[in-house]
């Protein structure tokens, strides 16, 4: 085939527009730092790179989950911890009254006592974190506990996902940890039949409400505990999910981070490519163009 004028010049017009194109790319990777910046640039490990930034996404989404997790379960520790108080109060009070020598006047002062401690005790089962009721299972919207103890919110306790198989559950149900739902003391009833007992002088149910009592500060009490044990395990899989992340990042950064000295050797001997290209081509046509292109 002859080879024409015309067809000496497309070669060197498309070798100069080559050169060109690889010396726009060399320097995007220098301007951005990566390796791959398009997914023309290395399909194979575009894709890996796709896929890992993806994973990672997932593990911040559960990262910040976990975070949101500590902050429900320390308002409820933190809760529980003071009904605990006020049941230890409460536990002084009925041990002092149910002593004989007490009279009915010295009850009916405590009685006025413990309805406040009982008041308290309602403030603490209707803990709130932002707009959210802690205690009311997924109710979250629904006061805990009426005036008169009676529970508002349902049986199910908040949870999370803290993992790709992990889910924790974070709410402690009100009716399990201060009524006694599913088998447990009715705290609330307990107190109330303490007023009334006090307020009567009855020394036998006064008495009694010393066991309840005691019930009661144990059922809060691994409540408590079962916290301490769901913060633990919460930790646990955060610690995971830093590690993990920080290996996935790493990952990321070996398939896309371009190695810059490389980079700007590529560049210069690019930038002498294109410049002896067009020199040649120039010398070949004798056209001013070249020396423009």
């Amino acid at each position: 085939m002859r080879v024409t004028k015309t067809i000496l010049y497309d070669t060197f017009i498309n070798d100069i527009l080559r050169r060109q194109e690889d010396l726009l790319k060399t320097s995007r990777k220098l301007a951005t730092g990566k390796e791959i910046n398009d997914p023309s640039d290395d399909p194979v490990k575009a894709d890996s790179i796709l896929s890992s930034k993806s994973m990672l996404t997932s593990l911040e989404q559960y990262k910040r989950n976990a975070e949101s997790s500590f902050s429900y379960l320390g308002m409820a520790e933190d809760a529980l911890s003071s009904a605990k108080n006020v049941i230890s109060r409460l536990q002084e009070i009925t041990v002092t009254m149910a002593s004989g020598t007490v009279d009915a006047g010295a009850r009916s002062n405590a009685a006025i006592e413990v309805q406040n401690l009982y008041n308290q005790l309602l403030d603490i089962a209707n803990t709130k974190l932002n707009d959210d009721y802690i205690f009311s299972g997924y109710k979250t919207d629904t006061i805990t506990f009426d005036s008169v103890g009676t529970y508002g919110g349902d049986t199910n306790k908040y949870s999370v996902q803290v993992s790709p198989n992990s889910t924790v559950s974070i709410g402690l149900n009100g009716g399990e940890v201060f009524a006694g739902v599913g088998g447990g003391t009715d705290i609330f009833t307990g107190v109330e039949a303490l007023i009334t007992a006090l307020n009567a002088d009855d020394t036998t149910n006064i008495q009694a409400a010393v066991g309840t009592l005691d019930l009661s500060f144990s059922q809060v009490s691994n409540s408590v505990s079962d916290i301490g044990g769901r913060v633990g395990r919460i930790q646990e899989i955060n610690n995971n999910l830093e590690k993990l992340a920080h290996r996935t990042r790493v990952s990321i950064s070996g398939l896309e981070d371009a190695d810059i000295a490389k980079v700007i050797s590529e560049l210069q001997i690019g930038q002498v490519a294109l410049e002896a290209a067009l020199s040649s081509a120039g010398k070949v046509f004798n056209v001013n163009i070249f020396n423009y292109i």
